[in-house]
């Protein structure tokens, strides 16, 4: 069977001429004949700055091949200007269609979504601290944040913000009671934990998977009385891996949330490594380090307030490694599409520009990844590599964009000849012996291990 038959690219789901001229109308940034088009504006920005390094007006004078100066083009670099990429920015996300086709993995089945959200910062000019501050000091003064939040199954994004580096994850993670929904697993990183966000999601009826915080508490119903757990004393009688049904316990007098709490412990060495990190780190701030920390380092510890029957405690570990996925992208994001290097120094909105058009990119790449690794993974159980469809895309980067500024059908014809091609270039070739993430959550399913279950099932 031809895998990329079903797969096929549409108009729709890309921005067309007619669509970028009416958002330039819209943001005041086109409102009269020039010599730039917005379109080819946007589109020079897309393509050749991803591999154009450093992206001098110049060399975008050259690509846009209108008679325009270089002091004219650093003039379009506007506030308006800034406005209409980020619009461009935001349709395409809004044109992402993949929800009719989620990845086939049987341990996902009952979760609506599987919502993966992450941040990744960079130091930028501290001529730009106005609008991208950092934390200062011995810090730099200028720090870019992008928060972003897609879907793991349909590859839909839901998020993908720019922020000051000094905006905390924890401030961003409370927008999810606006992004969640009944029966979505929500899957973050420690810097988004909070007992509020946590209700929050399951006042929604849905999950979360976090790693535990081992400053934390939690705490368990003894005789009608909330007692916090004495993990060592509990985890020195299980070496072998231990769930406990426990509470987290908010800020007010009465609340606390029923979660399940599993734990494994580590090899040596990672716990040692994990001692000498608390230990250099509480060194920095002229602490000492707590003995329930250096005492947790030897476990890993996640909690969630799904059911076993939902994810089974043996799976959790392999489930959370989903979640690596998103390191990955902002890899390539940096590493291939260099999201993080510009030459700007002053111009607030040319910097804005820039980011947001290698955003524009990212999104289109994303979602070619998501539709030929849905139907690649369906039909073969084969995996698409990220890294070498990146590669594969940036190395036509000057084809495609030749392509565009000819009409919209012609870039999307260049792509959907190209789905073959992308299939068997980029296809990920599997180790026997060395198994991914999701070749491991799909085989494991029907082998779960039953932990030693402490306290009362609390989850309802």
């Amino acid at each position: 069977m031809d895998t990329s038959e079903n797969i096929k690219l549409k108009l729709s789901e890309i921005l067309t001429r007619e669509e970028v001229n009416a958002i330039a109308k819209k943001t005041g940034f086109f409102q009269r004949t020039g010599k730039i088009c917005p379109f080819d504006f946007l589109m020079v920005l897309i393509f050749r700055l991803a591999v154009s390094y450093p992206p001098a007006l110049r060399l975008m004078v050259s690509f846009l091949e209108k008679d325009v100066s270089r002091s004219g083009l650093h003039q379009r670099f506007s506030e308006k200007a800034a406005e209409f990429v980020k619009c461009c920015l935001q349709t395409i996300i809004a044109k992402q269609t993949m929800k009719d086709q989620p990845v086939s993995i049987k341990l996902l089945e009952p979760f609506n979504r599987v919502i993966i959200q992450d941040s990744s910062s960079w130091d930028i000019s501290p001529q730009l601290k106005e609008i991208y501050t950092g934390a200062g000091g011995s810090a730099s003064k200028a720090n870019c944040k992008l928060q972003f939040c897609y879907d793991y199954k349909t590859g839909s994004i839901i998020l993908l913000e720019d922020t000051k580096g000094t905006e905390p994850d924890q401030a961003h993670g409370k927008q999810i009671k606006d992004i969640v929904k009944e029966n979505d697993l929500i899957l973050r990183d420690l810097g988004y934990s909070s007992y509020e966000t946590f209700s929050d999601i399951a006042q929604k009826k849905a999950y979360f998977c976090s790693r535990f915080l081992t400053t934390s508490d939690v705490w368990e119903l003894i005789d009608g009385k909330y007692v916090k757990v004495d993990f060592e004393k509990i985890f020195k009688q299980n070496d072998a891996g231990v769930e406990l049904n426990v509470f987290l316990k908010g800020k007010g007098k009465d609340q606390y949330l029923p979660i399940r709490l599993i734990a494994f412990p580590v090899p040596q060495e990672i716990a040692n490594l994990r001692r000498s990190r608390l230990h250099k780190n509480a060194a920095k701030k002229g602490r000492t380090c707590s003995p329930k920390g250096l005492f947790l380092c030897d476990w890993s510890m996640f909690i969630t307030n799904a059911s076993e029957d939902l994810i089974p405690s043996k799976m959790i570990r392999t489930l959370y490694r989903i979640r690596w996925s998103i390191e990955l992208i902002f890899k390539n994001w940096k590493s291939i599409l260099k999201i993080h290097v510009s030459s700007v120094r002053k111009n607030h909105w040319r910097i804005k520009c820039e980011l947001y058009a290698k955003l524009i990119l990212a999104v289109m790449v994303h979602s070619i990844h998501q539709k030929v690794h849905y139907s690649t993974w369906t039909i073969k159980k084969k995996e698409i590599s990220f890294d070498s469809l990146w590669k594969y895309i940036i190395a036509r980067a000057e084809s495609l964009h030749g392509a565009v500024k000819k009409s919209a059908s012609e870039y999307v014809a260049i792509i959907n000849s190209s789905l073959p091609s992308i299939i068997k270039v980029c296809e990920k070739y599997h180790q026997p012996s060395r198994k991914t993430t999701l070749q491991m959550i799909d085989e494991m399913i029907g082998d779960v291990q039953h932990f030693k279950i402490i306290g009362k099932n609390c989850l309802t």
